[in-house]
């Protein structure tokens, strides 16, 4: 009975190792990854290292590209032209206002009206300043509305401009200027009112006011301004002229009669 174990134990496949011999059932791992030793059906399957940690660690170069994002980046030396230009558009911080070359004399949140159609209607509400050019010297009174930041009041300084203060508030100063905030519209006189916060502000304003008007007037008159007081000065003495014919006439006249 001994010798039936033993031949019916001979006779059963030995189970496959890792490591041991090659066998149809051998299923971790190939000829192509492990060393072999001998030939035919009896050769040896030895384990080979070098082989195992080539094989299983080295990636293919789809897959590098595809995982190592950095080395993509850092290799990467194409250039490729947009199909698109995007147009650089300056931030509001780096945004020019025209106020870079003038100096603040006055600046207060106010609410402007102008007098239209038999009424007040509001212009806007937000900052309002007194601004004097450091070259030129010239004043002029520039506001903006609340957020949109767009222009409501923007003119220079008159020296001839009376401010009074509103019938109905001490707090709001009224005046006639020609305003220039309507754009590509033509200025046009506008009778316009500014209400302030405190009859402080109000009476600060109309102070700081009449000194930029001091300020325009000091100034020499340009080109333009000087052709137009000339021209006014000659319609002056045209109309004194005129006045002293008449009178002549009139006395010669009554002399006539008499």
């Amino acid at each position: 009975m001994a010798s039936d174990d033993s031949k019916t134990e001979e006779a059963k496949p030995a189970p496959v190792v890792f490591g041991s011999g090659a066998s149809t059932n051998h299923v971790f791992g190939s000829s192509s990854s492990f060393g072999t030793t001998g030939g035919g059906t009896n050769a040896t399957t030895t384990f080979n290292p070098s082989a195992f940690a080539s094989s299983s660690t080295t990636k293919p170069e789809e897959e590098k590209e595809e995982g190592e994002d950095e080395d993509v980046e850092r290799e990467c030396t194409k250039e490729f032209t947009p199909v698109v230009k995007l147009e650089i558009i300056e931030s509001s911080e780096t945004k020019t206002t025209g106020e870079e070359n003038e100096n603040i004399l006055f600046e207060a949140k106010t609410k402007a009206y102008r007098f239209l159609e038999g009424e007040w209607k509001e212009r806007g509400l937000g900052p309002m300043k007194i601004l004097e050019h450091k070259a030129t010297k010239k004043c002029r009174l520039l506001m903006r509305r609340d957020k949109t930041l767009k222009i409501c009041a923007n003119f220079y300084i008159d020296p001839e401009t009376k401010v009074t203060t509103h019938a109905g508030s001490e707090k709001a100063r009224v005046f006639t200027t020609v305003d220039c905030s309507d754009g590509d519209e033509a200025p046009a006189l506008q009778n316009m009112c500014i209400k302030f916060g405190s009859e402080e502000k109000a009476q600060l304003f109309q102070d700081k006011f009449e000194e930029a008007q001091k300020i325009m007037a000091s100034l020499p008159k340009t080109e333009e301004e000087g052709e137009k007081e000339e021209k006014e000065e000659e319609g002056k003495e045209k109309a004194e002229d005129l006045a002293d014919d008449l009178a002549e006439k009139l006395s010669a006249a009554k002399k006539d009669e008499d």
